[in-house]
């Protein structure tokens, strides 16, 4: 089969304009495989954006992109997503399917009647494979039983699989990234930190980031670095584990509360930062950290990253030369963690920056073409 020309489908519950990290990671994924002389098409949920965004961002890319509606009815939404994807898997030629996030493992299991001509690919992130209902724990099970090629994105979220697939089908592939037009970006050569400690933590917030870990530390930061500033850039989605700490007069002097920010925001943020600091932790619906693409972004900065321990920042963060692993909940580890790496800046921020270089997409898709050609 390597000899035809080949025509993905890839199925995603986050897509560009819109925040996440499964759209981050769909969108290049597609990006890519385009770049690389294939087929590619997209039908994406699209939350968190507006008609006008998603327009003008779908008319830049030579990917043909369907976004799917939100009907009031959940039923209707359901039926209707269903629906197109059925009928554009009938009606065009794919080779390969690509199911990326949770909804989308589900529908892969309304496609089996095209398992025969068409190869299944399932893309292992953390919450989508890690349900704490046991229907749903079923069904993801049944899905991923299905699959002729597993990728999760981290070691970390491989061992979070259901049990019985066989390991032949799994092949960690590590997230990548990539900022556009990347030699026009202004970086900062800091080979240490003189004054102010900057501290910067992104990605949407709620539970599962952790942010509250951090804050949970603050006092023990302050008492060593007294002028530290903290920026916090992501989506406003669930404070109720960071409000206290965001309305505590004794923080608010120290915190700064981006909210979610555009491109080049987020690249002003960054050069204006020292250090990346993501204290993620595991949930009980089984909602976990599965890599952490933003740590990458960070490293090309030049900025160390300091992690949680018993998640995929263990794949993300390449300790005592990217950055340090600690405990998310020991405060003296996380502070000591600041120290070592503002005590030797250039050596971790050298570290960082090259760990982002064998992280950028251009790398990681030959990885993924690699694995995708040996199932043909």
């Amino acid at each position: 089969m390597s000899g035809y020309r080949k025509k993905f489908l890839l199925l995603t519950t986050e897509f560009p304009p819109g925040p996440g990290g499964i759209g981050n990671h769909a969108y290049n994924l597609s990006d890519f495989l385009s770049r690389n002389k294939y087929d590619v098409k997209v039908i994406t949920a699209s939350d968190y954006t507006d008609e006008t965004k998603e327009t003008e961002f779908d008319k830049k890319h030579n990917f043909g992109i369907i976004r799917f509606k939100r009907y009031r009815s959940r039923y209707r939404t359901y039926r209707e997503r269903l629906k197109i994807i059925n009928d554009s898997v009938k009606s065009e030629d794919f080779t390969h399917i690509i199911f990326s996030g949770r909804f989308s493992l589900y529908a892969s299991l309304f496609l089996k009647k095209y398992k025969s001509k068409i190869k299944f690919i399932a893309i292992a992130h953390g919450g989508d494979i890690n349900a704490g209902n046991r229907i749903e724990k079923m069904f993801i099970t049944k899905a991923m039983r299905n699959m002729d090629l597993i990728i999760p994105v981290s070691e970390f979220s491989g061992t979070k699989l259901p049990a019985g697939i066989s390991d032949s089908k799994i092949k960690v592939i590590p997230n990548g990234f990539n900022f556009e037009k990347m030699d026009t970006l202004k970086l900062r050569n800091k080979r240490d930190i003189k004054d102010q400690l900057t501290l910067v933590s992104v990605g949407t917030v709620w539970p599962r980031k952790g942010h509250h870990n951090v804050l949970n530390a603050f006092s023990e930061i302050l008492k060593i670095y007294p002028e530290v500033r903290y920026n916090i850039a992501g989506r406003l989605a669930d404070l109720s584990k960071v409000t206290e700490y965001f309305e505590d007069k004794n923080l608010k002097e120290h915190l700064y509360i981006h909210g979610q920010v555009t491109d080049e925001q987020l690249h002003n943020i960054l050069r204006d930062s020292d250090i990346f600091i993501l204290l993620s932790e595991s949930q009980s619906s089984g909602d976990f950290e599965g890599f952490g693409i933003a740590v990458l972004e960070a490293n090309f900065f030049g900025l160390p990253a300091i992690g949680s321990k018993n998640s995929g920042l263990e794949d993300a963060i390449q300790h005592g030369v990217s950055g340090l692993i600690v405990d998310p909940n020991n405060n003296e580890e996380i502070c000591n963690a600041i120290t070592e790496i503002k005590n030797n800046y250039s050596h971790y921020s050298d570290g960082a920056r090259k760990w982002a270089a064998v992280h950028h997409w251009s790398e990681i898709i030959k990885r993924y073409i690699n694995e995708i050609e040996k199932i043909n």
